[in-house]
């Protein structure tokens, strides 16, 4: 007895797709993010309610999805060891067959 949804070349193309589309949204919105707060600054966010101690600590975490953007899009180095090795990759690019058209 086959127990919940079977597996076929569509479902299993369609999630593939569906995670690529939510991968790449996720990437495009953490970019955003990080271009807005650095437009606003420390005292753009301060302004916002933050102390100076959370606005700097929000800067950094948008900063630290901004890099996972830039590995995503292709613009910052990963992987390797030891400072050889590294290389950059454009998965955004790779990825887009996946989309649909989307």
């Amino acid at each position: 007895m086959t127990v919940g949804f079977p597996a076929t070349q569509q479902s299993l193309n369609t999630r593939l797709g569906g995670v690529a589309l939510a991968v790449r949204n996720a990437m495009q919105a953490a970019s955003a993010l990080f271009e807005y707060q650095n437009g606003l600054g420390l005292a753009g966010l301060e302004a916002a309610g933050f102390s100076a101690q959370d606005a700097a600590s929000f800067q950094q975490m948008a900063g630290y999805l901004n890099t996972l953007a830039g590995v995503y899009g292709g613009t910052v180095q990963q992987g390797g060891s030891g400072g050889t090795g590294a290389s950059q990759f454009n998965f955004d690019n790779a990825l887009s067959v996946t989309w649909g058209g989307q």
